[in-house]
């Protein structure tokens, strides 16, 4: 099954063959079809505060890392709505680093805040801009140790949740 994920009322188109990796997608206003291309799709909304089970792709570490690293995740868990299937499993989410504090004399532990903005479908590699809720990584001390950085491995599964809905569009008849 094929989706077209679009959020906010925006479709996020990926970048062309050639372009430079570092560039920005390009947003494109949606606007409504005419005539018979308006009925090819149903309508979906995932609803803010659905959880997106997740791997983490990207190692960060509060030692090294800093704001605005790049961190990149892959959802294991499809997300379905009355047995449809609308993010299907393997689809990348794209965030970064919003907040890091290195351990230091002041500060003993380290932290790490992740945001994940933009979400990539696996099969059609259509984009969608969105918005999660902040993911914060705390430190903790053993009994000896003066200071600890945060680090998560790649690897790693979390849980995110949207912090607003995400609109999809499904092909009908598939």
């Amino acid at each position: 099954m094929v989706a077209v994920l679009i959020a906010c009322g925006e479709r996020v188109h990926a970048q062309a063959a050639g372009d430079s990796p570092a560039a920005a997608p390009e947003k494109v206003t949606a606007r409504p079809t005419p005539g018979k291309a308006r009925g090819r799709y149903d309508d979906y909304q995932v609803p803010a505060g659905t959880p997106l089970a997740i791997q983490l792709r990207t190692s960060v570490d509060s030692g090294s890392g800093q704001i605005d690293d790049l961190v990149r995740g892959t959802l294991v868990e499809a997300v379905s709505q009355d047995g449809v299937e609308l993010i299907p499993k393997g689809s990348t989410l794209h965030g970064k680093v919003t907040d890091v504090s290195h351990a230091s004399r002041q500060n003993r532990t380290g932290r790490l805040v992740l945001v994940f903005h933009v979400i990539e479908h696996v099969e059609t590699r259509s984009l969608a801009t969105i918005e999660t809720r902040a993911l914060t990584f705390d430190a903790t001390l053993g009994p000896k140790e003066k200071l600890r950085d945060v680090s998560v491995p790649a690897d790693e599964r979390m849980t995110v949740t949207l912090a607003s809905p995400l609109k999809v569009h499904i092909p009908r008849g598939r």
